[in-house]
């Protein structure tokens, strides 16, 4: 697998590659990889052998002053105000489903994580799924929304907060039969917004659930402890 797509602009953007934790995405060290494919957070979890969502992703997300120059980050964070990256963002998805998880093709049916905490006129993870069920004939559905007002997950640090501060607060407006769902999302900070969701999503008839972000946080501590380990 290559370790940089280049996209039809001709930027290259570097992939989220091998190895990450089986359950959240997250990159984890080379010596974890055989023997225990997990990173510190999914590791104690009690619900680890049986997840309700495994999260995969295209790139890293990085904070903005941490690394202000990435392209794929700086593009994440300008899709929340500027409809116009929406396609190239989706060629990142486009490949992350060809290349990177091909498996992702055969689940029944796209759903975008619900709209954010801000007042803009549209949701930015919906306009990624409908590209991604237009591209691979997978029938689209947006049932996910929010049933309370609750503060932005992104200005809470604490993972165990943000799972407490979403509990709850996720509905969903469908029933189904057992369909296996494929989550789209922009980015996955903590994964408590994915989980939420499948959950209900669960909670509502769904099977399994498997999420597609463009980028996993990954900050610079975190890399860092990477190169410690791997080198």
């Amino acid at each position: 697998m290559e370790r940089i797509f280049i996209r039809s602009d001709d930027t290259g953007l570097e992939i989220l590659y091998p190895p990450y934790c089986e359950i959240c995405g997250n990159p984890i060290p080379d010596s974890f990889a055989d023997t225990f494919p997990y990173c510190a957070a999914c590791r104690n979890r009690p619900d680890r052998d049986d997840p309700p969502v495994r999260i995969r992703a295209f790139g890293k997300y990085l904070y903005e002053n941490e690394f202000p120059g990435d392209t794929l980050s700086n593009e994440i964070r300008g899709l929340k105000t500027d409809q116009r990256f929406v396609p190239r963002l989706c060629e990142c998805l486009y490949y992350a489903i060809e290349r990177q998880y091909p498996d992702l093709r055969d689940l029944d049916v796209v759903i975008p994580v619900m709209r954010g905490s801000d007042d803009r006129a549209y949701n930015p993870s919906a306009l990624l799924a409908e590209g991604v069920a237009s591209r691979y004939g997978i029938p689209y559905l947006d049932v996910l929304y929010k049933s309370k007002v609750y503060r932005s997950l992104h200005s809470i640090h604490d993972h165990r907060e943000k799972e407490k501060e979403i509990a709850g607060n996720v509905g969903c407006r469908y029933r189904f039969n057992g369909e296996s769902v494929l989550l789209i999302d922009d980015t996955c900070i903590t994964g408590a917004t994915k989980r939420e969701c499948a959950t209900v999503l669960q909670a509502h008839g769904a099977g399994e659930v498997w999420s597609l972000v463009l980028g996993r946080l990954v900050n610079r501590k975190h890399l860092e402890t990477l190169r410690n380990y791997n080198e």
